[in-house]
């Protein structure tokens, strides 16, 4: 199947080749050059170690209540230990609630700001293929062969740390 469209690919742009300019990028090069999107990545990062600082208190808070615990075990009565015992039983269903919460929250919003960057790239492909007339640009992973004049990659780049 892969091999079909693959060559479906091929034909589509040998079709394209002939009726005007192709040009290709290097998507993750544009991506990993382009400024904002490390700005956003690196204010992305921080905001995951707050979150996983958060988590990491919680984690401790429950491990001393379960040394504390064992500790004082041996001299509680039944009823105190059966208490103590639920206590760190909803403090680990806490724990574990909240970090499915967080880390749920942080897949979307990764999600969410990948598809922002990958969507501002697109345009300024598309903006500067209009511009220079290219009938077409494809992503360099499709690439067998191309000449290096038909690579757009550090333009694309250029154009969008220009912003």
């Amino acid at each position: 199947m892969k091999k079909i469209l693959v060559f479906f690919g091929i034909i589509c742009i040998s079709l394209f080749a002939e009726s005007g300019k192709v040009g290709y990028v290097d998507i993750k090069k544009i991506f990993d050059n382009y400024e904002k999107a490390k700005k956003i990545e690196e204010s992305f990062k921080k905001e995951v170690m707050e979150e996983q600082k958060n988590i990491d208190k919680m984690q401790e808070d429950i491990k001393k209540m379960q040394e504390d615990y064992e500790k004082k075990k041996s001299m509680m009565k039944s009823e105190e230990q059966t208490k103590r015992e639920s206590e760190i039983k909803s403090k680990i269903q806490e724990f574990s609630q909240k970090w499915t919460e967080i880390s749920k929250k942080l897949d979307e919003k990764g999600k969410d700001l990948e598809s922002q960057i990958i969507d501002e790239i697109k345009k300024a492909i598309g903006d500067y293929a209009k511009k220079n007339g290219y009938s077409i640009v494809i992503d360099s992973r499709l690439i067998l062969y191309g000449e290096i004049t038909s690579d757009l990659t550090d333009e694309i780049i250029k154009v969008l740390n220009k912003k």
